[in-house]
């Protein structure tokens, strides 16, 4: 199941399968996001990586965020392109 990238919203926070925070999206095209990392450069992730998109209309509980469909450990090891 593919995500709509139009539900993606600048400001949210990126977090790998795992749980661990990776960064907040700066911008967001059909085909992928840009990532800012506080501790690393910026990564532009495919949208096919996004596993889920979850609002508070899914859980109260939880503030609007998106999950990749790998471990936050593993994101510098796929290869994707940094920002120009």
């Amino acid at each position: 199941m593919s995500v709509d990238p139009k539900h993606i919203q600048v400001g949210m926070e990126v977090f790998g399968l795992d749980g661990e925070l990776i960064g907040t999206v700066k911008s967001v095209t059909e085909a992928e996001i840009e990532v800012n990392r506080p501790w690393a450069r910026d990564l532009m992730i495919p949208i096919e990586a996004v596993q889920a998109i979850l609002d508070a209309s899914a859980s109260h509980s939880v503030h609007p965020h998106v999950v990749l469909t790998i471990r936050a450990r593993s994101v510098d090891a796929q290869g994707w392109p940094h920002p120009a």
